[in-house]
């Protein structure tokens, strides 16, 4: 396991974003951010939140197994982090994020996080769907009134290369490999 991980993790790093897929740059990072989880025991889960230059000014991985915390999804600790950091104030009004802000995932967000970022008033893109979890192909499943809120943000599969695409899956099940989850 820790052989593929680090052969991974070189691929990964030497990965150069194609301009065919604008998405790329965020897949990438978001599975750097994944792999960073996989490679402390947790799961294969990374976000990064991006300004409407699309600068990358967060970002961070999922650490529930790590940190034995149930909410410390991917997109839960990238917005808690970003709302503690001072420079979040200038992107915030009180607790509503200005528009312009998108949180990019290397899977589709669970229930928890994909309302967590609507209520903020971020996008949502994300590089592949949630193969048991999503949200966002799911959103029929919600109350009329999350739906709602929900449909206000713009909502949306990257446009990502095959390759991040089949990473941030592989990445996503990698708890399989050592029987580390879910319980």
């Amino acid at each position: 396991i820790k052989v593929i991980l680090q052969k991974l993790n070189i691929w990964l790093t030497a990965f150069t974003p194609s301009s065919e897929y604008p998405d790329d740059v965020y897949a990438k990072a978001a599975n750097i951010q994944a792999l960073k989880s996989v490679m402390h025991g947790g799961y294969g889960i990374g976000s990064v939140l991006f300004d409407q230059n699309g600068k990358i000014i967060f970002a961070a991985h999922n650490s529930q197994i790590q940190r034995n915390r149930s909410d410390l999804h991917a997109e839960m600790t990238l917005l808690t982090k970003f709302e503690n950091h001072p420079k979040s104030h200038k992107y915030m009004t009180g607790y509503v994020y200005k528009p312009g802000l998108t949180v990019f995932s290397s899977a589709e967000p669970c229930p928890m996080c994909f309302i967590r970022i609507s209520t903020a008033g971020c996008d949502t893109k994300y590089c592949t769907p949630g193969p048991e979890d999503g949200m966002v192909t799911r959103i029929w499943c919600l109350p009329p009134s999350w739906q709602e809120m929900a449909s206000k943000q713009k909502v949306e599969l990257g446009d990502c290369s095959p390759e991040m695409q089949k990473l941030s899956h592989l990445l996503f099940y990698s708890y399989l490999l050592d029987n580390r989850g879910p319980y």
